[in-house]
């Protein structure tokens, strides 16, 4: 089966969900930087706020596929899904994704 990004289903290994990881950041930010400056320059800025639309559309679209992401490490740490939801958690969320992103395979 073929690993889609919005998926829960299967797992991966801590270097997948790490480069995973860093798309989903990278990826939101250089829209949200790109959408700004083109609609700073739009009509005078009048259509700034539009690019901040954008740039948050980009970034719940990510959040959600971080969740699923962290679900298939969860999968391959042998850990309870449910643990996922410390994403909504501040603070607790850096910690939980440091975790995610060190701890060994339960296959290791």
């Amino acid at each position: 089966m073929k690993d889609q990004f919005f998926s829960s289903v299967g797992s991966i290994n801590r270097v997948h969900f790490t480069s995973r990881l860093l798309l989903f950041i990278a990826v939101p930010f250089l829209v949200t930087l790109f959408a700004m400056d083109f609609f700073s320059h739009w009509h005078h800025g009048t259509h700034y706020p539009l690019g901040i639309f954008i740039g948050l559309i980009a970034s719940l679209i990510a959040i959600f596929s971080i969740t699923m992401q962290a679900i298939k490490r969860l999968n391959d740490l042998g850990k309870s899904p449910i643990f996922s939801l410390l994403i909504a958690l501040p603070l607790v969320n850096i910690l939980f994704i440091l975790f995610l992103m060190f701890a060994p395979s339960k296959q290791d």
